[in-house]
């Protein structure tokens, strides 16, 4: 039997003599579980200057109504034996009114912040769990008190109507409450890191952007390194600024050894020299080296652009080299689609896809594949002749050279379009 909070709080509270008490307050749940059971009952006492009982689960049992009894909460413990306290006592406690009701969420499944307008639960015998979250509109209206009025009415005029059927549920198991602990700010996870890690983190990041700055930052604070990097990938500077800013040392240290070298480089830029200096210091020697280097150019530059993070194969490769190279590199290179085939001397020779690697003789030699003499761009060209050449040529990326043709980098088309965007939209919105 499925039963709302709306209705649950409604039922009347009599003692172990059958003499009233009230009514309930609230609810206890225990919400990491994927339906949460109902840990204990609250009973409030007082308008002002409000005090709470708190009633073990165990020592409430729930009694159906039938045609002449309203249904109730029976406990098994006398009036004089409940205890009232101040609300800071159960402030540990996860409770359905204070941390879900009229609340934000996040819906993991559908990849958005929603309200709550009421709980639904499952009742099996005297076992009380949430079910799911109604963040529709009938929720509201049963709140209100309103819902056998409307629903009549609707009947009558609009029988076919939408809000007759559709209930705005959401399951449990898809839910991250926002409500955080207020001694700590911290969020405790009720969803798995691994159901969090299959929404793309351009949806995270846009999920971050509709939370007040006290949630966002604590539901940033709760995901794993990995995935704050990827996330703070996809933000803006000044956001990723604001959220760096809310991690300790180390763990800043880890979200930038996971960023893309290029974002990680743009982000350093816009923090003080010494918080710079100070991540550096404690990154792997590897990264701190590649972001150093990026750091030397102007951030609008060809240099300030490019990440480090691609391919070369030598020209004495064959095709059959060549992939299994490739291979070796899935994951630690910006894209896998553009390979640069240069000499002994890092100087750039030519360039080959990889679907030419593909349908090419395996024992044939990567420089009968390549093209020679590719475009590229000089590491102190502008951004806007970056984005000339990829328009002009069609490319989804182009290698970054010096004077002696040397590579330095690789800047994919996506890198330059994020720069060109936010520039019209700041100088339309006078941001800029």
């Amino acid at each position: 039997m499925f039963i709302y909070f709306t209705e649950l709080v409604s039922h009347g509270v009599y003692d172990r003599h059958h003499r009233w008490v009230g009514r309930p307050y609230d609810f206890c749940i225990r919400p990491r579980d994927a339906y949460p059971p109902t840990t204990a009952l609250l009973l409030r006492r007082g308008r002002w200057r409000p005090s709470f009982a708190h009633i073990p689960w165990d020592q409430v049992q729930l009694i159906r109504g039938n045609g002449r009894q309203r249904p109730a909460f029976q406990l098994k413990i006398a009036l004089e034996q409940l205890v009232f306290q101040p609300a800071e006592v159960f402030a540990a406690e996860f409770r359905l009114r204070r941390h879900v009701l009229d609340q934000q969420v996040v819906d993991t499944f559908n990849r958005k912040v929603v309200r709550v307008n009421d709980v639904h639960l499952l009742r099996v015998d005297n076992d009380l769990r949430v079910a799911h979250v109604d963040v529709g509109l009938r929720g509201i209206i049963r709140r209100l008190g309103w819902a056998p009025a409307i629903d009549r009415f609707v009947r009558w005029f609009f029988p076919n109507a939408a809000y007759l059927t559709h209930e705005g549920f959401i399951g449990w198991k898809y839910i991250q409450p926002l409500a955080t602990a207020p001694e700590r700010g911290t969020l405790p996870l009720t969803v798995p890191q691994e159901e969090l890690r299959r929404i793309p983190p351009a949806d995270l990041s846009e999920i971050l952007l509709d939370l007040d700055p006290y949630q966002r930052v604590a539901l940033f604070t709760a995901l794993d390194a990995p995935m704050q990097g990827n996330i703070l990938s996809e933000m803006d500077l000044k956001m990723q600024k604001e959220l760096i800013a809310e991690l300790d040392t180390r763990t800043g240290v880890e979200v930038f050894e996971r960023m893309p070298e290029d974002k990680a480089a743009d982000l350093l830029q816009v923090l003080s020299r010494r918080e710079a200096d100070r991540i550096l210091t404690m990154m792997t020697s590897r990264k701190a080296k590649k972001l150093s280097r990026l750091l030397a150019h102007k951030s609008r530059s060809a240099g300030g652009l490019m990440t480090t993070e691609f391919i070369t194969l030598p020209a004495s490769f064959t095709v059959a080299e060549a992939i299994e190279q490739i291979k070796a590199m899935t994951g630690k290179a910006e894209t896998v689609y553009y390979t640069y085939v240069t000499d002994a001397e890092q100087r750039l020779e030519g360039t080959v896809t990889f679907r030419e690697l593909l349908v090419a003789d395996p024992q044939q030699s990567i420089t009968a594949v390549m093209a020679a003499r590719p475009i590229a761009v000089h590491v102190n060209a502008s951004a806007k002749e970056v984005a000339y050449v990829l328009d002009k040529y069609n490319l989804f990326a182009v290698p970054v050279i010096d004077d002696e043709r040397v590579i330095q980098g690789m800047i994919t088309i996506d890198d330059v379009l994020s720069l060109v965007i936010s520039e019209t939209w700041g100088k339309k919105t006078g941001l800029l």
